[in-house]
């Protein structure tokens, strides 16, 4: 029998990495690492509209409250209900939610962040040796 790293019920939270909107997602999350650093855990899908860096044009809050639920499916974040800002019986029955990382969304993001700076400092490193191979090979020459 082969056991698979990720038991079959677990989120698949990885999914945004290879969806077609992948940018649009990432830029989502680096929004929620962020915003959990500077320790605010909850955010509405207009703050995630308004801090985003998106790759393009921001696109319209309803496909980011699309793209929220789909990371909600996946496992990277979690919803629940937004009752802040009800003032009326309208506003009590429209749907907001607040959202907020998962545990597993946090390992995602950290893992996602230590492979990043690994392939930074791995490529600084090798523009490094790059340098040092250049001028011993013009000191070659020169001799």
């Amino acid at each position: 029998m082969t056991h698979s790293p990720l038991h079959p019920s677990a989120p698949q939270l990885f999914s945004h990495v290879i969806a077609d909107n992948s940018p649009h997602y990432r830029a989502i999350l680096d929004v929620f690492a962020t915003a959990k650093r500077q320790f605010r855990l909850h955010l509405r899908p207009d703050d995630v509209l308004a801090e985003a860096r998106w790759p393009d044009a921001a696109p319209p809050l309803e496909s980011i409250q699309q793209a929220l639920g789909q990371l909600v499916d996946w496992g990277n974040l979690q919803a629940q209900p937004d009752t802040a800002r009800v003032s009326t019986i309208e506003d009590f029955y429209r749907k907001r939610l607040l959202y907020r990382m998962t545990v597993g969304g946090e390992a995602v993001e950290a893992g996602l962040q230590a492979f990043s700076t690994t392939l930074a400092r791995r490529a600084e490193l090798q523009s490094v040796a790059l340098d040092d191979i250049r001028a011993r090979l013009i000191s070659i020459r020169e001799l």
